[in-house]
């Protein structure tokens, strides 16, 4: 139990590794395009070459963790995020930094997948749950450590220099624990003959659940601020703030989650987080006054909240452990895929239409997502 803990938290620790280079950029790129000189939209090139190291890695990950285990999994991730973050840090030329994003890709895809169906496997639902409250808990400090950093005088490669030393000292967390990483599996598996066939219809459907949600998910959080201040006359720094606490309410939804998920159970917890989200779509979409908006966002950011870390935690119930893995890296990456597919597909909607159509777009996507829910709890015969 002890060492269960142990590689539990250790896991936990590098979410919010995971999660501080996401918030710093943002806040970094303004200097960051400064040092090399490079135009604002440049920023595309880098977001493009770490989504599709995200994705490689991702998709490898399971097959990975199959042969090597758990512990060589994020031993990967961790050794290419360390060796990204130095690049970030004393890159002498834009053409580096951009590789070094590609990598630094690499490196999270693995820890993300890796710890996902690590603890679907040997923890559950709670502690998935907690375990993106985590990653929530680092992207909202990337850009409090970035900011505090500028606002010191100080250049924008040292909040990367220090990251250099969090993925070492992960580095050696898990290196120092790598018999713990290959415990008893805890959480209950799905029941079949050994080599049989996962479900296809099932797992498509499941997959693009991952899809949907995080198109949703981003598309609330990026176009959010434009839609309050230009269709709700929300005053600009409300407006900030709305969007805030709607990334507040994801993280408090994961944290209940962590709280609730073992006596519910992840189908029973999908259930509720699926119902919560709708309804606070529909708000958000007919409520006309500025206060029932700001008051849905966050309510549609508590809904959303524990959708994916009960989705991966349901894995285990609907495929074969032997598949977990793999099926568990292909969630990510596609997850991946909608983060940024998702929102663009928004955007181009929102140019030719007006950002007025935000609610009606989250709603399709919302209906979408309930819709493709209710086929996979149908499909894997899950009771509740």
């Amino acid at each position: 139990m002890r060492l269960s803990r142990l590689t539990a938290g250790i896991a936990l620790a590098a979410f919010v590794a995971l999660g501080l280079p996401d918030g710093m950029l943002g806040v970094a790129w303004p200097s960051m395009r400064g040092t090399f000189g490079q135009p604002l939209a440049a920023l595309g090139l880098v977001l493009l070459a770490l989504t599709s190291g995200y994705l490689m890695a991702s998709v490898a990950s399971g097959f990975v963790e199959v042969r090597l285990g758990t512990a060589a999994v994020l031993t990967a991730g961790l050794a290419a995020s360390a060796a990204a973050m130095l690049a970030f840090a004393s890159a002498p030329s834009w053409l580096l930094l951009v590789l070094a994003a590609f990598v630094l890709g690499l490196g999270a895809g693995s820890v993300d997948a890796g710890a996902n169906a690590y603890m679907a496997l040997e923890h559950g639902v709670g502690q998935l749950n907690l375990l993106h409250a985590c990653y929530g808990l680092g992207a909202a400090l990337g850009p409090a450590v970035m900011t505090a950093l500028l606002a010191a005088g100080l250049v924008w490669r040292l909040a990367y220099a220090g990251m250099v030393a969090v993925e070492l000292a992960l580095l050696v967390a898990v290196g120092s624990s790598w018999r713990s990483w290959s415990g008893t599996r805890r959480t209950p598996t799905r029941k079949g003959k050994p080599g049989a066939a996962v479900p296809f219809a099932l797992v498509g459907a499941s997959v693009a659940m991952f899809f949907v949600y995080t198109g949703v998910e981003v598309a609330a959080g990026q176009w959010s601020y434009t839609f309050l201040t230009a269709s709700r006359a929300v005053p600009h720094p409300a407006a900030g703030l709305a969007v805030s606490g709607y990334w507040a309410g994801l993280t408090v939804g994961r944290l209940a989650g962590y709280a609730t998920g073992d006596r519910l159970g992840p189908l029973r917890l999908l259930h509720i987080s699926v119902a919560v989200t709708v309804a606070a779509v529909a708000i958000y979409w007919w409520g006309h006054s500025p206060v029932a908006a700001v008051a849905a966002l966050a309510a549609i950011g508590a809904g959303l909240g524990p959708i994916f870390p009960s989705l991966v935690a349901l894995t285990p119930l609907r495929v074969d452990e032997a598949a977990v893995s793999r099926i568990v890296g292909l969630q990510v990456a596609i997850a991946s895929a909608g983060g940024s597919l998702g929102p663009a597909a928004v955007g181009v909607v929102l140019q030719g239409k007006g950002p007025g159509l935000l609610p009606a777009g989250l709603a399709a996507g919302t209906a979408v997502l309930l819709a493709l829910h209710l086929v996979t709890s149908v499909a894997a015969r899950e009771p509740g």
